[in-house]
């Protein structure tokens, strides 16, 4: 989905380099094999990552969501996105549309 998200971005002409990103990760995790994970995995500039956020340990949850293959969640923030913002609202109006229309026919 982030893939995804990027290449819109592209699309829209919003270089990697331009949107901050964080990680939201559980304090027992290792958060900067994490983020150089996420940087390696989507084309990422390491420097446009900010301090992460750590999410406090409660032992008595079950986690599933643990072990090598936890990568936490990543948030993708571009600045004075308004107008990208209206861009996609523009596309779910048209998927929107779209949907609406099959369902007519």
């Amino acid at each position: 989905m982030l893939a995804l998200f990027l290449a819109f971005l592209a699309s829209c002409g919003i270089n990697r380099g331009v949107p901050r990103y964080r990680l939201l990760i559980h304090e027992s995790a290792d958060a900067e094999a994490t983020q150089r994970w996420w940087a390696e995995r989507l084309g990422l500039p390491l420097e446009r990552f900010g301090r992460a956020t750590l999410k406090r340990h409660e032992p008595a949850t079950t986690r599933r969501n643990n072990g090598e293959g936890y990568r936490g969640c990543l948030v993708i923030t571009v600045p004075r996105s308004r107008h990208l913002y209206w861009r996609v609202e523009g596309v779910i109006r048209g998927v929107e549309d779209a949907v609406a229309g099959m369902r007519d026919e």
